[in-house]
């Protein structure tokens, strides 16, 4: 099971792509690129990607040497669509995204490749890859997140505006709705590259742009008022928790626009962590231009140099 789209430039294809179900039945799209010794790495991804996306960082661990492994969250990529209509983000709870990483780990394909040497999670994927630790699911050996979502980014006023939606929603039963503002059922970078909060990689935003025209069953649009309470509740849970003992890099973007550059300091001082700006980024750290690219993955080696991985 081969790359639906072309790949993003500089990216390679993975070696394996298989299907393996969660034990609640939700069908989940996996893929594993082959490294040369070093060991293996678990790549979770942010809200709406999907493995073509990740297959430029995952490029830039199997030249380090790892063993990589992905997937399609439920409810998004080309992974099983868990809501009506299919390109509403949903989740019924923001747990449930441990039963995809628990499927993947425990997928056949992953048989006999050892150790989590490296978690490396974007976004939605450090709250996840964070909450599946915690709650025991997997142990890697180290850690690098890429602006973890801990925390929105939004004014006070949205904030507040979200926090009354969410709730009067859940009064009358109506969580699984979108909220009543925005372009719905419009993925964001349809909205153009000027002013995108995402990327100042001209080529790799056009590129995303073109995978989503290309092949419709990867758009994700706006999330369900059900996805945002339980990700405000998954991310209120993590800032309440220890810290976890394991070596851990956070990277973010000078120009972060997408999450809360404060909830990620006080992630890092929680985790005793190295946290590393990378000036002139935005959100996507690691599909920026490319100096600012490579600045993350200088970061990256450092980190795995001083932590013997």
């Amino acid at each position: 099971m081969g790359p639906a789209v072309d790949l993003p430039p500089g990216a390679v294809a993975w070696d394996q792509g298989f299907t393996v179900n969660a034990s609640d039945g939700v069908p989940l799209r996996c893929a594993i690129w082959e490294g040369s010794g070093r060991g293996l790495a678990l790549l979770l991804s942010g809200r709406t990607e999907f493995l073509e996306k990740m297959a430029l960082p995952a490029t830039g661990l199997v030249e380090r040497g790892f063993t990589v492994a992905c997937l399609d969250w439920r409810g998004q990529g080309l992974s099983g669509r868990t809501a009506e209509p299919w390109v509403m983000g949903h989740v019924d709870r923001f747990e449930d995204y441990d039963l995809d990483v628990a499927a993947l780990m425990q997928a056949p394909q992953m048989a006999d490749r050892g150790p989590i040497r490296l978690m490396l999670a974007h976004s939605m994927g450090g709250a996840i890859g964070l909450g599946a630790i915690y709650r025991g699911v997997i142990e890697p050996e180290a850690m690098v997140l890429s602006a973890p979502m801990l925390g929105l980014k939004m004014s006070a006023a949205v904030r507040f505006a979200g926090y009354v939606t969410t709730k009067v929603a859940a009064a009358f039963g109506q969580l699984d709705k979108r909220p009543p503002f925005g372009e719905v059922d419009r993925p964001y970078v349809f909205e153009g590259f000027d002013g995108n909060v995402l990327t100042s990689d001209r080529a790799v935003f056009d590129w995303m742009v073109a995978a989503l025209t290309a092949e419709p069953r990867l758009q994700l649009a706006m999330p369900s008022l059900r996805w945002f309470d339980e990700a405000n509740k998954a991310m209120a849970w993590l800032q309440r928790q220890g810290p976890l003992g394991i070596p851990c890099q956070f990277l973010r973007g000078s120009l972060e626009g997408v999450v809360d550059p404060g909830a990620i300091r006080q992630a890092a001082d929680l985790y005793k962590a190295e946290l590393v700006e990378i000036a002139g980024a935005q959100h996507e750290v690691l599909i920026e231009s490319a100096p600012m690219r490579e600045a993350a993955w200088a970061a990256i080696d450092r980190f795995l140099e001083q932590t013997g991985r």
